[in-house]
């Protein structure tokens, strides 16, 4: 194939939309995978935005916000592996079929073969070293997701507003929070913080993606691991809710303070045993996901496209 059958199904991709993955059953690449030209077919597909030494310097690139992953870091956002480690194969393949949502990168899923994305795949971790230096830990296990119910979403607010998740993303979820405007990633780049009521994520939106994404953090950019010391925070008298109030109105405060009351307390917490406080942080974090996953305006594909998302715009459009 030419650069101009990629460009053009990639185009047609984009307003597709992505197809939805789940996390198991991947189809597995087949004797001949190894046969694919990886290297022509990286030319013809990835080259212009990622650029021919994976640098994420493509003719395209400088036009592109956000800018296209710099494969020679090693350093990947989505991921189901711990914060700081290598993504898996798998990890890479469901990124390149069913794309990043809210960016430029197409999902490839209809667009190349089962064998062409594993042969991408090869060839892409050719660029970093680090590749052939290290393995990617195991994958971060997500728990059987709970039910949702509407004392979970409110749960959510509550640990939402703890968090100070606000800070970033805004008191209503929308991406304009205080520091929004002051983000950068680890190659110096701008970076706005996710409008979650736009509620089509980069990394899957179904529940069990959202919980991953959030133990396992987005590497390379500001959004951390919740990790267990994070989520299991003071509770009760001993929180102190000093910068928390400075950003909520006084119903969503008096709402935290009575959640806070019937949570453990710092010494309480102390006493726990690794059994005790896994169960609490494990619903914490379930009742954040289906918070988020209520601020989904679910706008349809015209939002989708061309919503208030600060990303996916050309650079020099005089922002």
């Amino acid at each position: 194939m030419t650069p101009a059958p990629y460009a053009l199904w990639g185009a047609v991709a984009l307003l597709l939309g992505p197809p939805s993955w789940a996390l198991a059953q991947l189809p597995q690449p087949s004797p001949q995978a190894s046969a694919v030209d990886a290297a022509r077919l990286y030319r013809d597909a990835c080259s212009s935005c990622h650029g021919k030494l994976g640098d994420g310097n493509g003719r395209g690139a400088q036009l592109l916000t956000p800018r296209p992953r710099d494969f020679t870091m090693g350093v990947f956002k989505f991921r189901s592996t711990p914060t700081g480690s290598l993504p898996t194969d798998e990890d890479l393949y469901r990124t390149i079929s069913r794309g990043v949502p809210g960016t430029w990168m197409p999902p490839w899923e209809n667009l190349l073969t089962v064998d062409e994305r594993w042969a991408l795949i090869r060839y892409i971790k050719g660029f970093s070293e680090i590749f052939a230096e290290e393995d990617p830990e195991s994958a971060v296990p997500v728990p059987p997701e709970p039910a949702p119910t509407a004392e979970m979403v409110l749960e959510g607010q509550s640990v939402y507003a703890m968090l100070r998740c606000s800070q970033c993303h805004g008191p209503a979820g929308r991406g304009n929070g205080p520091s929004a405007d002051e983000l950068t990633d680890d190659w110096d780049q701008e970076i706005r913080p996710y409008d979650f009521t736009r509620g089509n994520y980069k990394n899957g939106s179904a529940a069990a993606d959202i919980y991953r994404t959030l133990v396992t953090g987005l590497s390379g950019s500001p959004m951390p691991a919740f990790e267990r010391e994070m989520m299991a925070f003071p509770g009760g008298r001993d929180a102190d809710l000093t910068q928390v109030s400075k950003t909520l109105d006084p119903a969503d405060l008096q709402a935290l303070e009575g959640y806070l009351a019937g949570q453990p307390t710092e010494a309480g917490l102390a006493d726990m045993s690794d059994a005790e406080i896994g169960p609490l942080v494990e619903h914490r974090i379930w009742s954040l996901v289906y918070y988020l996953k209520s601020l989904d305006r679910q706008g349809g594909i015209f939002h989708w496209l061309f919503g208030e998302n600060p990303e996916t715009k050309m650079r020099g459009d005089g922002r």
